[in-house]
C-alpha cells in the first residue's frame, strides 16, 4: 500500500514547478514588447563576439545577452526571448526548492519554493525579455551554495557559491553588494571557527573571476549616453520595494497612478492592502524566527533582505545613479526562504496556516490583475502600432518623442509608414529643433501626421520640453493606451 504522505512529498516538487511555469508562461505574448525589450532584442542581433566584449552602450555586464542571442538563433524567432526567461524563472524555483531542503529539511523544504513560484515581483521579471530572471537565478544559486557551506562546508559547496556569485555579477553589477553580504556572513562563521583555508581559496578564486568587471563597468559608464533619468530613493520607495514582494506592481494603485499622486495619497490608497500583507508578514515572520532564528542561516537571509535595500537606495542617491526596483531582482529569493520557513510551521499553528493561505491568495490576485485588469496595463508597442493603424491612413507619417521609443515602435511598424523621432531631454534642445524641422520638411503643407509619446507625470523632468514641442506642433491628443499617448497634428 502506498503511503499517502510519501506520495504527496514525491508529487509536491513537480506540482510547484508546474505552477511556477504556468504563472510565468500563461499568455506570455498577450502583450507586445516594451521599449526596453525591443532595445535588448536589437542588441542580440549583433555578433556574439561583440556582446562578449561588451561593446554596447548600456550598463549591463555581458553574460545575459549572448545566452539570449544563442537561444533566439536556435529557435529562429525573437519570440523565444521571453520563453528563455520563463525557463530561468522556473529554474530559480527549482534551486530554491533545493535551498529550502538545506534550510528546513526534505519534509518541509518545499515551502519556500511555493512562495517563490507565486511571488509576483519574480513573476514580473520572468515574463519580460531582459536580464533580470537570469540575475535572480544566479542569486538563488548563491543562497543555495551559502546554505550548503553552512550545513556541510565541502569543496563542492564552495565551488557552487563561488561560480554562482561570479555569474550573478557578470549578469548584473548590483549582484556585487549582495555577494559581499552573503560572503561576509560566511566569513564571520569561518573566522570564528578558525577555518581559513577554504574561505581564502574561494575568495581568491572569486576575485580572479571578477577581475575584469571593474574595467568593463568603468568603460560602460564612460560610453553611456547622456540620457539617464535617475530615480530618487526615499522611505516611500523603500516601503514600496518590500510591498511589491507580495503585491507586485498590480495590487493597489498602479505605477501610473502613483506617479500622479502625492506620497500621502498613495499610502492612503495602499493602506488596506498593506494592512493585510503586514499581518501575514508579522505572523509568518515571527514563525520564521521560531523556526530558524537561532541559526546563522537566518542572518544569511535576513541581513540582505533588511539592510541591503536601503543601503543600495540611499547609496545610489549619494552616487547620483538613483535606484530602480529591478536592481533588486534577487530580493524574492531570501524573501521566499524566510516566508517559507515561517509557513513550514503551519501544521502546528492554525494562525500560520491562515497567514500563508492569505499571502498566496494576494499573490494570485496580483497575477490575475496583471493579465486582466487594464488599469495595470504595461507599455506595449504592438498595441501602439495597432492603434495607429486604426487612427491613421496608410502611409501617414509618425514622429516619436524619444529615439529610444522610436526604435521600439519601428520594430512593429517596419517600413509600413514613414517614422522619425526626436529627443526630449532638455540638454538636447538643438538636436530636437533640428530633427523636428527635418521631419516637417518631408511633409506637404496641410498633410496630417501623428506623434507618439510616453505618458509622463507632471513632475517628470522631460515633461516641460515634451509639452513645449507638442504645443509648437499644434498636437491634439487622440488616444492613450498602455502608458503611451498618440497625438494628431497637421503640417
Amino acid at each position: 500500500m502506498i503511503d499517502r504522505s510519501s506520495l504527496r512529498r514525491a508529487l509536491l516538487p513537480g506540482l510547484i514547478l508546474l505552477l511556477a511555469f504556468i504563472l510565468r508562461a500563461w499568455q506570455l505574448h498577450g502583450t507586445g514588447y516594451t521599449s526596453d525589450e525591443v532595445a535588448e532584442l536589437l542588441l542580440t542581433r549583433k555578433p556574439i563576439a561583440s556582446m562578449l566584449l561588451d561593446e554596447d552602450d548600456d550598463l549591463f555586464p555581458p553574460l545575459y545577452r549572448p545566452t539570449v542571442a544563442i537561444w533566439i538563433r536556435l529557435w529562429r524567432t525573437e519570440l523565444a526571448a521571453r520563453w528563455l526567461n520563463v525557463v530561468y524563472g522556473v529554474g530559480a524555483v527549482a534551486v530554491v526548492l533545493a535551498a529550502g531542503r538545506e534550510l528546513l529539511g526534505k519534509r518541509l523544504g518545499w515551502w519556500p519554493a511555493l512562495f517563490l513560484a507565486c511571488a509576483p515581483f519574480h513573476i514580473h521579471y520572468c515574463r519580460e525579455g531582459r536580464a533580470y530572471a537570469l540575475y535572480a537565478l544566479f542569486a538563488a544559486m548563491m543562497f543555495w551554495g551559502a546554505l550548503r557551506v553552512l550545513n556541510h562546508n565541502r569543496r563542492g559547496d564552495w565551488i557552487l557559491l563561488t561560480l554562482s556569485s561570479a555569474a550573478a555579477v557578470w549578469t548584473h553589477y548590483y549582484a556585487g553588494p549582495l555577494a559581499v553580504v552573503v560572503w561576509a556572513v560566511l566569513a564571520d562563521r569561518e573566522i570564528r571557527a578558525g577555518r581559513w583555508r577554504a574561505l581564502l581559496t574561494a575568495t581568491a578564486a572569486l576575485g580572479l573571476l571578477l577581475a575584469p568587471t571593474p574595467i568593463l563597468l568603468h568603460r560602460a559608464m564612460a560610453d553611456h549616453p547622456d540620457e539617464s533619468l535617475p530615480a530618487s530613493f526615499d522611505v516611500e520607495a523603500l516601503g514600496y520595494m518590500y510591498a511589491m514582494q507580495a503585491l507586485g506592481y498590480t495590487v493597489g494603485p498602479s505605477m501610473k497612478d502613483l506617479r500622479s499622486m502625492s506620497a500621502a495619497e498613495g499610502i492612503r490608497q495602499f493602506l488596506p492592502w498593506l494592512a493585510v500583507v503586514a499581518l501575514t508578514w508579522a505572523v509568518l515572520g515571527w514563525s520564521a524566527v521560531c523556526a530558524i532564528g537561532r541559526r546563522r542561516a537566518f542572518w544569511l537571509l535576513a541581513l540582505p533582505t533588511v539592510l541591503l535595500i536601503p543601503a543600495l537606495g540611499y547609496g545610489g542617491n549619494l552616487a547620483g545613479v538613483g535606484f530602480f526596483y529591478r536592481y533588486a531582482a534577487w530580493l524574492p529569493i531570501p524573501y521566499a526562504l524566510l516566508i517559507g520557513a515561517g509557513a513550514s510551521r503551519s501544521v502546528k499553528n492554525w494562525l500560520v496556516s491562515c497567514a500563508a493561505a492569505t499571502l498566496i491568495a494576494v499573490n494570485l490576485l496580483a497575477f490575475y490583475n496583471r493579465l486582466y485588469d487594464p488599469a495595470y496595463a504595461e507599455e506595449d508597442f504592438r498595441a501602439v502600432a495597432t492603434k495607429l493603424d486604426e487612427l491613421a491612413e496608410p502611409g501617414e507619417s509618425v514622429v516619436v518623442a524619444s529615439h529610444y521609443m522610436g526604435q521600439a515602435l519601428h520594430y512593429y511598424t517596419g517600413d509600413s509608414r514613414p517614422l522619425a523621432s526626436f529627443p526630449i531631454f532638455v540638454q538636447f534642445e538643438d538636436v530636437r529643433q533640428r530633427e523636428i524641422a527635418e521631419f516637417l520638411d518631408t511633409l506637404q503643407p496641410g498633410e496630417r501626421y501623428w506623434i507618439v509619446s510616453q505618458w509622463l507625470p507632471k513632475d517628470d523632468v522631460r515633461r516641460e520640453t515634451r509639452d513645449a514641442a507638442l504645443q509648437r506642433l499644434g498636437a491634439v491628443l487622440r488616444a492613450e493606451l498602455n502608458q503611451t499617448e498618440i497625438y494628431e497634428a497637421t503640417r
